[in-house]
């Protein structure tokens, strides 16, 4: 990466964030590690898709924020919000339709045999 653009330079400070933020995880007890889950995916989440998400613009702005990767952070969180009625809709209406299609491609408990059970 030759740092000369702001999408480059963004990147490369939110790596060093996320590097800073690493070093804290390990740390960290299980208990506050599972407590903490939602906010490491969500860092996580914006280290691996910045690249691709910004535009050079967006990128000069998020590099004059002390710490961008935080402020992104929150900003993914909140979609996850249970107050979020908005993406709790959301997440009704995939349940519903995932129900309705009875499509996924995973595997399923078998159903269990009316009748005589050996045991």
């Amino acid at each position: 990466m030759s740092d000369n653009t702001a999408i480059d330079r963004l990147i490369s400070k939110i790596d060093k964030e996320y590097e800073a933020m690493r070093e804290g995880w390990w740390d960290m007890t299980a208990d506050e590690l599972i407590a903490g889950a939602e906010k490491i995916a969500a860092a996580k989440f914006v280290k691996e898709n910045i690249e691709s998400c910004v535009s050079e613009d967006e990128a000069g702005y998020f590099l004059s924020l002390k710490d961008p990767l935080e402020a992104l952070i929150d900003s993914v969180m909140y979609r996850y919000d249970p107050q979020n009625y908005a993406e709790l809709e959301w997440f009704s209406n995939c349940l519903y339709d995932l129900c309705d299609k009875r499509d996924l491609d995973v595997d399923q408990e078998p159903e269990e045999a009316e009748g005589l059970k050996m045991i």
